[in-house]
């Protein structure tokens, strides 16, 4: 009786575990998750029986002929396939050799145009003619002023000294007036008894916008004490970050194009005015400057740019860089030799881009025509041809692989 129940309990067990696994092969089924597995037996059938052994993707390549690249074959390809696997075709041409160094920038002010402001003596605020950040001023203008008691002093001094006769008294004290920026005709009228003003003006040192103010009425200040910081941008500076690479390919004086989100479709001019002469070791990165004209105000401290200089570098021969596949060994490409025929070319290739294109030193010419998409589907072919297997040459079912045509390439159709 135990015997029976065992048997039982074992049988159960199996046809659950069978129930199981065809019910997980007919969901994967209908998921289509099979799919890789099933076209795959079915290309093994079609191989091994009466279709003749077809290729991949419909490559021919009669007889497996050798090129001068180690482990790479020529490879044949018909019009429909290249059009099926988008293999385009481009040239090798000379053309001039433009290097392009791009970088992104910070606009900041011309510090050759920036004053910070400061009086010369000490009193307490009396009126704000400037009294926000941004204003645009001129050079001359009133800024502040201020009550200085030395200053109503110096007035008197001088006067007194000038009606008496002391020369040196005199002289002393008007130094003193110009010292504090106070303008000649304002001197002049106390030559000729004029009123002394009780206030010292402090006036702009030059045309431009208030970038910093820090002073407010019935403030206390001192020479120390920075009051503005006046800028004139009209032209401004780029800063950039440049590749230690790079370095050798930009110079003082080089034309850069500039461009700025915030001003979209226009593109600007400016020139190399300072490269750093020390690379961060961190970054390894040198400070490039770039002087660029700003007078519509366009460019604002603190935008980002970017910059595009370009060294030409005499002409040269240029490859599309899509075309030139590394192998870690070699750099190879696939020239066009015929419509159909594609012949691996070992090149030797610059160290920089050029754009989308690689300057080529050896191994081909200008006007070949090389492959420049579909590389990898090329060169898998190319080492299984060199190895003497390929699609086309393998042993399948008695009989050498064919033209490919008819292989099913996975969309039901027959090619």
């Amino acid at each position: 009786m135990k015997a029976t129940r065992r048997t039982w309990f074992i049988g159960s067990a199996a046809a659950a575990v069978l129930l199981a696994v065809a019910g997980g092969f007919w969901f994967a089924h209908s998921r289509g998750w099979l799919a890789p597995a099933e076209n795959w037996l079915q290309s093994l059938t079609r191989r091994g029986g009466a279709g003749g052994g077809k290729d991949m993707g419909g490559m021919n390549m009669p007889g497996g002929e050798t090129s001068e690249v180690p482990g790479q074959a020529q490879v044949t390809i018909p019009d429909e396939i290249q059009q099926r696997i988008g293999v385009t075709i481009g040239a090798v041409e000379k053309a001039p050799l433009k290097m392009s160094i791009r970088a992104v920038g910070i606009v900041q002010a011309d510090e050759t145009k920036i004053n910070h402001v400061h009086l010369k003596t000490e009193g307490w605020v009396t009126k704000l003619s400037v009294d926000y950040t941004g204003q645009v001023v001129k050079k001359g203008d009133p800024l502040l002023a201020i009550y200085s008691p030395d200053f109503v002093t110096t007035q008197q001094n001088y006067r007194d000294a000038r009606k008496s006769g002391q020369a040196s008294m005199a002289d002393l004290s008007r130094q003193r007036l110009e010292l504090w920026d106070v303008p000649a005709e304002e001197i002049k009228k106390l030559e000729s008894g004029g009123k002394a003003p009780t206030d010292l003006t402090l006036r702009s040192p030059l045309t431009g916008t208030v970038l910093t103010k820090n002073a407010f009425a019935g403030q206390y200040v001192m020479p120390k004490d920075e009051l503005y910081v006046v800028a004139d941008l009209s032209t401004v500076w780029v800063q950039a970050k440049v590749y230690e690479y790079e370095l050798p390919h930009v110079e003082l004086g080089q034309p850069a194009a500039v461009t700025l989100t915030a001003v979209p479709g226009k593109e600007f001019t400016g020139k190399v005015a300072f490269i750093q002469p020390t690379v961060d070791e961190a970054t390894r990165t040198a400070e490039v400057r770039v002087e660029l004209p700003n007078p519509k105000g366009l460019f604002k401290p603190g935008m980002f740019a970017n910059l595009v200089i370009q060294h030409t570098m005499g002409d040269g021969l240029l490859v599309p860089a899509s075309a030139v596949i590394h192998t870690g060994e070699r750099d190879i490409v696939f020239k066009a030799e015929s419509e159909n025929r594609f012949l691996p070319v070992a090149v030797k290739i610059g160290p920089f881009p050029f754009g989308d294109r690689f300057q080529v030193l050896e191994g081909l010419e200008a006007g070949d025509r090389v492959s420049t998409s579909a590389n990898f589907l090329i060169d898998s072919e190319s080492r299984l041809q060199a190895g003497g297997g390929g699609m086309a040459g393998m042993d399948m079912g008695g009989k050498k692989g064919g033209d490919m045509k008819g292989m099913d390439m996975g969309d039901g159709k027959k090619h």
